[in-house]
């Protein structure tokens, strides 16, 4: 349960920093944004979101196939 909480402040907070936190603080600087920098702004958060999602899905599996091979050793 310790390591749910941690994971998820760390995503929600990495989340918050890319997504509001750099583009809202350019856009208080007066940062004209271009077409360029959105797209690229864009690809950034959806690969951002794909990483998540991957990692999320896949890492339980890791550790289901970890504790199965230590019990079968153990």
């Amino acid at each position: 349960m310790k390591d749910a909480k941690m994971c998820t402040r760390w995503a929600l907070g990495l989340t918050f920093v890319f997504i509001f936190v750099f583009p809202g603080s350019m856009f208080l600087t007066g940062y004209n944004y271009s077409l360029p920098f959105f797209k690229g702004w864009t690809y950034l958060a959806y690969s951002w979101l794909v990483t998540a999602g991957l990692f999320i899905s896949i890492r339980p599996w890791i550790e289901y196939f970890k504790e199965k091979k230590e019990s079968e050793q153990g």
